[in-house]
């Protein structure tokens, strides 16, 4: 008969308060990250459904940021956007001293030279303004202020969506754009959806089971736009390292090149003091 070792049970033990953290731990989807090349205009369209409304909010940072100030503002930009926080939708925090450290004086909120341009088909400009570095820039409720004006107020989804441009007139360096969209509907929609229905003595198991595969379909929705983002972000950080890793493997040729040179022309030199060629 096998017998299991004490030490064997407070490894265990020890794995299992090590990991429980993190296999208790609720994701949430982060910001995503683009970037504008110099002199280049890049634009994304979004979808609003139906009877909905969103808020969008942008911040641009160099593209050469530090990877610690870019974690910060995506983290502060991430609690603006999420659904109960205590930061929703409000202005980012004082940035500490350790990270006003890694930003040059003349960049923190100085003029960036590059445009934020949000529009609908066939209606005027929604928003068209400069981006000031690490400042953010929030536009609330996209669809009631792009029906201002016109004769059906409903919030139905125009032709095309929404289209949301970062145009870089920098010829010299480009420039990095967190943004995220927030759905209406994604804020406090358990309890809106609490308010609509009746009360659960009242519904027969018909109605019981559809309430809940709406709740489940939320849920399923929620996860989708989560993994949609966490992708972005995961392909912005593969493509940001294998740059990097392109850039090192080109440095390690022409240093090898070099090397292999500077020895050539040593070990030839020597050799014709020596009189050996």
């Amino acid at each position: 008969m096998t017998t299991i070792r004490p030490c064997s049970i407070l490894a265990a033990l020890l794995l299992l308060v090590v990991l429980s953290p993190l296999l208790l731990s609720k994701s949430y989807a982060y910001p995503i990250i683009t970037d504008a090349d110099q002199s280049f205009t890049k634009c994304f369209n979004f979808n609003v459904p139906d009877d909905d409304d969103a808020h969008m909010v942008f911040i641009a940072l160099p593209d050469n940021v530090d990877d610690e100030v870019e974690d910060w503002f995506s983290t502060q930009m991430h609690e603006m956007t999420r659904k109960g926080s205590a930061n929703f939708m409000k202005s980012l925090p004082q940035v500490s001293k350790e990270i006003h450290e890694k930003i040059s004086d003349d960049e923190f909120n100085g003029r960036s030279n590059v445009y934020l341009k949000l529009t609908v088909p066939k209606r005027p400009v929604l928003r068209h303004q400069m981006f000031m570095w690490y400042a953010p820039v929030v536009v609330m409720n996209v669809v009631k202020a792009s029906q201002r004006g016109q004769k059906n107020n409903k919030n139905t989804q125009p032709p095309g969506g929404y289209s949301v441009c970062f145009e870089n007139k920098n010829d010299d360096h480009g420039v990095r754009v967190l943004f995220d969209v927030v759905l209406m509907s994604d804020v406090g929609q358990d309890e809106e959806l609490q308010n609509k229905i009746i009360k659960k003595e009242h519904l027969t198991p018909l109605e019981t089971n559809f309430q809940e595969g709406i709740k489940a379909a939320n849920t399923i929705l929620n996860e989708m736009k989560y993994m949609e983002r966490r992708e972005a972000r995961m392909r912005h950080t593969a493509e940001s390292t294998n740059a990097k890793i392109r850039l090192f493997s080109y440095v390690s040729v022409i240093v090898l090149l070099g090397v292999t040179w500077l020895q050539r022309t040593y070990l030839r030199s020597y050799f014709k003091k020596k009189k050996l060629m």
